[in-house]
Order: C-alpha cells, then sequence, then structure tokens
C-alpha cells in the first residue's frame, strides 16, 4: 500500500470517528439544555411566587396602615386611601362685605352703609374613586330651591390625554369665561346678570385639559356644552326640554407657549380664549335687568336692559398676559343678543368691554416688586369696564353703564385668606338707573369703598 493510500485511509477512519463522536455528544448537549431550560422555568415560577406574595403583604400593608390625612391651608382636608384608590376633600370658602358710601350715599334707599354682611358661605365636598377616574364634587350654594350643586365627571384623559372628561350636573365647569379682571372677587356685570361664561346648568360637558402641546402652541383646554342653562331648575335632563335647550364652545390657546421667556419677558404666558353660547326658546326668560356693580356689599344694580323669552346668543373673547413675575394684563370683550320673536317687547344687544392689570407691590420671600397667591403679599388691581346696552324696536333709548376702581389686597402666603380694599366708581346714562340714580342733582352715578375678608379653608 502507498503513502497516499494510508494517509488517505487514516483521514477517513479519523473523520468517520468524529462524526460518531459527534452523535453520541448531541443527545448530550440537548438533555443539558432542556435541563438548563427547565431549571430557569423553576427559578421564574419561585421568582413570580415570590412577587405575588410581596404584592400581597403590600396590599395587607397598606389596609392595615389606613387611610391618610392631609391638610393643605386653602385647598381644604383630604382623606385618601393609602393605595389612593379613594379620596374625600372637605373645603369651605366664607367672603364676608362691608360697603360704604363715599357718594350718592345709600343709593338705592335701604343698602344699610357699614353694615357687615355674609356675601358667600360654600361648604364643598370632593369624592373621587378608582385612582380618580370618577369625580363627584358637591358645593352648598346658599340658593332658596337648591341646597347642594352636585356634578360628576368621569376623566378619560387618564386612559389617553386626546380622551375627554365628561362632566353632569347643577353647575358643571364650563371654561366659556377663562378671562376676568385681576384682584376682584366677582365676574363682570353683564356675566352676573346673565349667569353666562362660567357654568352649564343640568349640562353635559366634554372637556380637553390635557391635549399635547402642537409645537410652540398649547390647547390650555377644549370644551363642548349641551344641555339646559336655567338658574333653579334642578333636574332637568339634558337636551329634551322644549324650552331652554342650550349649547356652549369653548377654547383656550396659549400661541407662543414654547417660546418660554426671552430677554425677561414672559412670551409663553400670553393666552387667548374664546366663549360661546346660544340658548333657544328660553325657559322663563332670561333677565337682563340685574346688571350689577361688581363688589359692592348689595350690589346694586346699575343698568335695567329688560328680558328676553326667546332665543339668545352671547360670546365672549378675552386675553391674558403676564410678562412678569408682579404684572399681569386682562382684557376681554363680550356681546349679547336677546330675541323677543312675536312680542311687543324689544330684542336687546349689549357689549361689554373690561380692562383690568394686577400689579403686585411686595412679597415676604422676595421683598419688593413680587408676590404670588401662593408667596402672598400686597397687590393693587386698577380696572374699567363699559357696558353698552341698545333696544332694538323698543321705545327705550340706548344706555351705557360703566364702572372704574381699584383694588388693594394682601394675600396670605398660600391663598387660604384675603383682605381686600375696593373702591368702585358706577355710572348709568340714557336710560333708567333703578338703584343709583337720586332725585340729588339727578345723579347717575354713586362712588363706594368696600372691605372684604375672604376666608378659604
Amino acid at each position: 500500500m502507498t503513502n497516499i493510500a494510508k494517509r488517505a485511509l487514516g483521514l477517513a477512519s479519523a473523520l468517520v470517528f468524529m462524526g460518531a463522536m459527534a452523535l453520541v455528544a448531541s443527545p448530550v448537549q440537548a438533555a443539558d439544555v432542556d435541563t438548563r431550560i427547565a431549571a430557569l422555568e423553576r427559578e421564574l415560577a419561585q421568582l413570580k411566587q415570590s412577587q405575588d406574595v410581596a404584592n400581597e403583604e403590600r396590599a395587607l400593608a397598606a389596609e392595615m396602615k389606613g387611610p391618610s390625612f392631609k391638610y393643605s391651608a386653602g385647598k381644604g382636608l383630604t382623606i385618601a386611601a393609602a393605595d389612593n384608590n379613594w379620596s374625600i376633600t372637605f373645603g369651605q370658602r366664607l367672603q364676608i362685605y362691608s360697603s360704604y358710601w363715599l357718594s350718592n350715599d345709600d343709593p338705592a334707599g335701604g343698602f344699610n352703609h357699614g353694615v357687615i354682611r355674609i356675601r358667600r358661605f360654600r361648604p364643598s365636598i370632593n369624592v373621587t374613586s378608582q385612582q380618580g377616574f370618577y369625580e363627584v364634587k358637591w358645593t352648598f350654594s346658599g340658593k332658596d330651591t337648591v341646597a347642594f350643586d352636585g356634578d360628576i365627571y368621569l376623566h378619560f384623559e387618564k386612559m389617553n390625554p386626546y380622551l375627554p372628561t365628561v362632566g353632569y350636573g347643577y353647575n358643571p365647569s364650563f371654561g366659556a369665561n377663562k378671562v376676568q379682571g385681576y384682584g376682584r372677587t366677582e365676574d363682570s356685570p353683564m356675566i352676573n346678570a346673565m349667569a353666562m361664561g362660567g357654568s352649564q346648568d343640568r349640562s353635559l360637558v366634554l372637556a380637553w385639559k390635557k391635549l399635547p402641546n402642537m409645537g410652540a402652541v398649547k390647547v390650555t383646554h377644549l370644551e363642548v356644552a349641551i344641555g339646559y342653562d336655567q338658574l333653579d331648575e334642578y333636574g332637568r335632563s339634558p337636551g329634551i326640554e322644549s324650552d331652554g335647550k342650550s349649547m356652549g364652545f369653548a377654547l383656550g390657546v396659549k400661541p407662543l407657549a414654547g417660546a418660554g421667556t426671552q430677554g425677561g419677558i414672559n412670551v409663553g404666558s400670553f393666552a387667548y380664549n374664546f366663549g360661546y353660547e346660544r340658548m333657544r326658546d328660553n325657559y322663563g326668560g332670561v333677565s337682563a335687568s340685574n346688571i350689577y356693580g361688581p363688589t359692592t356689599q348689595e350690589r346694586i344694580k346699575i343698568l335695567d336692559a329688560g328680558s328676553v323669552t326667546g332665543d339668545h346668543d352671547y360670546a365672549v373673547h378675552g386675553v391674558r398676559w403676564d410678562p412678569m413675575k408682579w404684572l399681569g394684563i386682562g382684557i376681554n370683550y363680550a356681546n349679547y343678543k336677546g330675541t323677543n320673536e312675536g312680542s311687543a317687547t324689544s330684542d336687546i344687544k349689549l357689549n361689554e368691554f373690561r380692562a383690568a392689570a394686577i400689579i403686585w407691590l411686595w412679597g415676604p420671600k422676595n421683598g419688593v416688586l413680587s408676590g404670588s397667591k401662593s408667596e402672598g403679599g400686597i397687590s393693587v388691581s386698577p380696572l374699567y369696564t363699559i357696558i353698552d346696552a341698545k333696544k332694538i324696536g323698543g321705545e327705550k333709548a340706548d344706555a351705557e353703564a360703566k364702572n372704574h376702581g381699584l383694588a388693594v389686597v394682601y394675600n396670605a402666603p398660600g391663598g387660604w385668606f384675603q383682605v381686600h380694599g375696593v373702591w368702585d366708581n358706577l355710572g348709568c346714562d340714557g336710560v333708567d338707573c333703578p338703584d343709583i340714580k337720586t332725585a340729588d342733582e339727578g345723579k347717575d352715578s354713586a362712588s363706594v369703598f368696600t372691605l372684604i375678608a375672604e376666608y378659604r379653608f
């Protein structure tokens, strides 16, 4: 046998031997892998069991721990489950007024110059469950016909920010009127008169308040309300009554939110708000005669604008800007049209312009030109309001009512207590002004100073 044949035979023998070894080793390696997999599965089962035991221990500890109690001045007392599955918050708002007439003394003949009066006393209860998904609010309103305003909310935005909060009740929150005068406890006279721009009685409200930013633009709120908007008619269902059907729309935008602060100016705080409400075949009529002066003890009427028993439309545009930490500016314009179809009573058109500012003079933490509701401090708020009223097809002439004044406010840190000193100069021209017109030289104006103390539990 040649050397080449011997070498070939040796190589073939080696290959056969290696193949045989591989065949023998393969079952051994497969068995080893199966053993390791089984061991890992046992370890995983043990870890899962340990995790389940730990969760049960934590749940038991939470039950044994009981609810937590937290009080925050101005925001109430909150009792919450240890796992935050439910909570209940108790709050309280109290306002005390006393007005002093500086001219046209006691213009309505019975406002009791200098008498101290409780303006608001409103306990509140707020209950949540299922990690805040369900929410129920009660607020004592002090009205003759309703002991508590009650609303329920379903917070679908907790599942997805593109889903809305759904609210229904006596006064579900509605963002039609987000821009008001700074440093004032009351809404504007026209909004107060017709109870518009802040709630929708017995309405279904869909509100988007946590939408993601769109570049530099932030949508602060988007709301739609459908139902029945008329005070003191508790229990009506939304959208099925023959009278008083209403709908509302509200939008709030910060168009430059992404800009933040530029050169020491807070550009991103600029905000625009729009609100609209339409009511058809108003149930019982909307009385526009109760257009009051804002912060007086008895809220005297400054304009007799009549009433509406048909359709009405209301819209408000507002801007708000806080360019500096110590300065804020608010301007809003509202217009209203009420129709008395088939009636001798004239239609009504009202326009209201309001401008106000807040200037923080001093704060306890940062001194001069500082302060805020959370920090506390002293602020001043100038205000100017003018209302133009027109009667279409009626006998009464056009009218104009106005108010300008200044409020000085002390704010306790946290905002739980405030003392207001408010000066208002009320005026009316061109129409019967039932509360401020007197025989004294035919005055259609009144100057009044009001002290206000407000406490929030």
